[in-house]
């Protein structure tokens, strides 16, 4: 197993102009997933059409995508520049919409980049049998279509969010493991206690003002969405960043992560708010999303990414993926 360490230094200067951070841009990212969701739900109402609801459930799976990512920044501290109002719109506005919950997904999270390119990186087993065969990806991607791995997913994130997925130390090592609970009721209380309460007020509050309008039922494509096309969007996002990478054993993430191009259906679907540069994340996890092309510009005058770690788009990702 490689154990490279980091080949690349970029510029002190350079660092400290990548990382800084502001609550307008945070706030302007939060705002554009909140304006897809209204502009959304919005078409369905002003011209109801099996098209426009197909088109209203892609742009909530971009919404689903979009506050997942947010989540994601501010487990960073990176969203916001004040550190409460950070932690505060990441839980309550970015995380609880999606059932998530933000402290507890920092916590797992925060393991996977100390062990990136170690065989203990809690998500290792998403990635690790990357390049397959054709046949087996098209299965998952089956899986996700059907909405088994929806259900799968709500489960799961549910059961982190309840404090059943947990961290037990292990020496140095962080292991993710998961205690069974008794009883459902003991699983639901759980959740309910561990923010769950918030989830379900913020489905009550999209719902609400739909039923308001007396199109209540249009809050099934925002669930439809989150059981479906987010899963499948989900996967073909970590493919896109860390599967048949040039080096998964290197702890360098020049070799472990990918960068990858993205078209404006790519990054509404599979990378809203620059998370298709995920090597620049992974090299300089504190630099706020809207610094990352920025980063990725000075990464490819230096020349210092692989071929195998650029990818010129989602098609591109799911070749490598199957490149056996």
């Amino acid at each position: 197993m490689t154990t490279a360490t980091r080949s690349y230094v970029l510029d002190p200067a350079l660092r400290e102009q990548f990382k800084a951070r502001s609550n307008g841009r945070g706030a302007l990212s939060v705002a554009k997933d909140y304006g897809l969701l209204i502009a959304a739900f919005a078409i369905s109402i002003a011209w109801p059409h099996p098209l426009t609801w197909l088109i209203s459930t892609l742009m909530l799976c971009g919404v689903h995508v979009g506050l997942a990512i947010l989540t994601h920044e501010t487990a960073h501290r990176s969203l916001f520049a004040n550190a409460r109002l950070n932690d505060w719109i990441g839980q309550y506005l970015c995380a609880l919409p999606n059932f998530n919950n933000m402290p507890m997904y920092r916590a797992y999270h925060m393991a996977h980049h100390r062990l990136a390119g170690t065989p203990d990186d809690p998500d290792r087993v998403m990635v690790d049998r990357y390049p397959v065969s054709r046949a087996n990806l098209r299965r998952k991607l089956l899986r996700d279509l059907s909405g088994q791995s929806g259900i799968k997913f709500l489960i799961g994130i549910i059961g982190m969010s309840s404090g059943y997925w947990k961290f037990q130390q292990n020496g140095i090592v962080e292991k993710l493991a998961y205690e069974r609970p008794q009883r459902f009721a003991d699983y639901f209380k759980r959740f309910i206690a561990n923010g769950g309460a918030g989830s379900i007020a913020w489905q009550l509050a999209i719902w609400a003002p739909l039923y308001a309008l007396g199109h209540g039922w249009l809050y099934a494509l925002w669930v439809l969405a989150f059981v479906i096309p987010f899963p499948l969007t989900m996967r073909i996002r970590v493919l896109a960043d860390h599967a048949a990478v040039h080096d998964p054993d290197s702890t360098d993430p020049l070799l472990h992560a990918r960068s990858t191009s993205a078209n404006w259906l790519e990054k509404l679907l599979f990378a809203p708010h620059h998370e298709h540069y995920h090597l620049e994340h992974h090299l300089m996890p504190s630099a706020p999303h809207w610094n990352l092309p920025k980063l990725h510009a000075v990464l490819i005058r230096d020349g210092v990414i692989p071929p195998a770690n650029q990818a010129s788009g989602m098609i591109d990702v799911l070749k490598r993926a199957t490149a056996i």
